[in-house]
Order: structure tokens, then C-alpha cells, then sequence
């Protein structure tokens, strides 16, 4: 999962333009490390996560929604269309003199949090998903792999016994992988206590424990918010629009964009 602080690109919001997270990929082992990372970036400064996701690492996505509740951060489902700078582009310079490395627009359309990805929209404070973005969930998949691993250990005996100095791989072997498509009693019960801790229904695990690994059950508005996995029925605009900081007092995610930053 790739992680950016992106400005609002919606004519007209200068000088006090809305930010917001753009959270986008496949949730992997080192996704909360990155996401860490770019919090310790924007200091104490409070930004919507806009995300997009087919799943990933569960762990992981318990480790994100832990951080993300941690800084009250709000979540929606949804896409970033980027303006000028792309994220895969190394120094580009079109968005210079516009305040910001990456500009663009947040939507609702075709964007989707399946499989792990709603145990870390839990983490938001405010979540919202539109009539047009999809929150899916299946049984979990646990992959067992056995690597076989071969050492040179070089020692020395000390007193009559032996006393290990360096210990060094020598070969690794990749020795196959099995799957179990089905939670254990232990993920369970994990699950279930992370889900209470951040107000969800455990609603949400039955419908994961009914749904083959093979297939994505969609979880319809109305189910949503009877589970609590989201806290508003709406799309991404409500947490990125420029409306949002047109309010008094304005959204936390706004910022003033100054002369001398528009021009630089």
C-alpha cells in the first residue's frame, strides 16, 4: 500500500484548500511502518484517509486501524485522481509554485475496500462510504510456508562446553505452502476484541466466517451502518471538499495556502 499527502486540485479552494491521505494497494506486512512514517511527517496535523484496497495482511490492517484511531484520523472509501505529478514519477516538477508535490481529486466511483481492508476503515473516527464505492469481506486465508534452512556455526569449547561465537546462513529453501481457508478460533477472538475496541458489531466477523475465501460478500448500506462499520452514508467529498473548509470553524484537514508558497 503506497501512502501521500494530497492537496485538494478543485478550482477555486486557494488560498485554504482541503488535504487528505491517499491510501491505495494491497495491505502488506510493511504498510503500517510506511504509514507511520508519513504520520511522523505531518506532525499533529489531523488528515482524512481516502482508501482503496483489495485486502492483504490482517495483522497489518489491525496495526493500521490502531494507528489511524490512535491519531483520530476519519476514513472513506475512495480514489485519488492525481493532477501533474504522479506517485510513480521521480522529480517531477509540475505541480512547482502550487504549494504542494501532489495535487488531485478525491471519488467515490469504482473505489473499494474488500477482504481485510474494512478491519482498518474500523480505525476511523468518522467513516464514510458512498453509494458507489464496494466494502467486501470474505473467510480469512492463512498461508503456512516451511523453509528449510541450512547454518555454519563456528563455536569454541569453554570450560568443557561448547559456546556458539557466529552463526551465519549458509541456504535457504523454499520447501512448499499450504493454505487454510478458515479462521482459527484464536483469529477469532482477535478479531472480535479489535473490532469492540473500536465500537464495530462482531456482525462483521460472521459475515466473514459464512463467506467462502473464493467469493466477496458485499456488505450493503444498510448492513453497514446496523454494524457500525461506518459511522455516515455519504462519499468522499464529505471529508475532501472545498465546502469543508468554508465552515466555521474549518475542518482540521484545511490549510492556508500563503502568496509565497503559490509562487515558489
Amino acid at each position: 500500500m503506497q501512502f501521500f499527502v494530497v492537496r485538494s486540485g478543485q478550482p477555486g479552494c486557494e488560498p485554504t484548500c482541503p488535504e487528505w491521505i491517499s491510501a491505495e494497494g494491497t495491505i502488506a506486512r510493511e504498510s503500517p511502518a510506511r504509514f507511520k512514517k508519513l504520520l511522523k511527517s505531518i506532525g499533529n496535523r489531523r488528515l482524512p484517509v481516502v482508501v482503496t484496497s483489495p485486502g492483504g495482511d490482517v495483522g497489518a490492517a489491525l496495526a493500521l486501524g490502531r494507528l489511524i484511531r490512535a491519531r483520530k484520523l476519519e476514513v472513506a472509501v475512495g480514489k485519488t485522481r492525481f493532477v501533474g505529478c504522479q506517485p510513480q514519477q521521480k522529480d517531477c516538477r509540475d505541480n512547482d509554485g502550487k504549494g504542494a508535490r501532489y495535487i488531485g481529486t478525491a471519488y467515490s466511483g469504482e473505489a473499494y475496500c474488500n477482504s481485510a481492508c474494512p478491519l482498518m476503515l474500523a480505525g476511523g473516527t468518522r467513516r464514510v462510504v458512498g453509494q458507489w464505492a464496494y466494502l467486501g469481506v470474505h473467510q480469512i486465508t492463512t498461508v503456512f510456508i516451511q523453509t528449510q534452512t541450512r547454518y555454519r556455526e563456528e563455536y569454541r569449547i569453554v570450560n568443557g562446553k561448547k559456546k556458539i561465537t557466529s552463526k551465519k546462513v549458509v541456504s535457504r529453501k523454499n520447501l512448499g505452502s499450504r493454505k487454510i481457508y478458515e479462521m482459527s478460533k484464536a483469529q477469532e477472538r482477535e478479531l472480535v476484541a479489535y473490532l469492540a475496541e473500536m465500537g464495530v458489531s462482531r456482525a462483521v466477523i460472521d459475515l466473514m466466517k459464512i463467506t467462502p475465501a473464493s467469493d466477496m460478500r458485499k456488505i450493503e448500506p444498510v448492513a453497514m451502518t446496523q454494524m457500525k462499520l461506518i459511522t455516515q452514508l455519504g462519499g468522499v467529498e464529505l471529508l475532501t471538499s472545498v465546502e469543508t473548509c468554508r465552515t466555521v470553524p474549518a475542518s482540521a484537514n484545511c490549510r492556508v495556502f500563503i502568496m509565497s508558497d503559490l509562487k515558489r
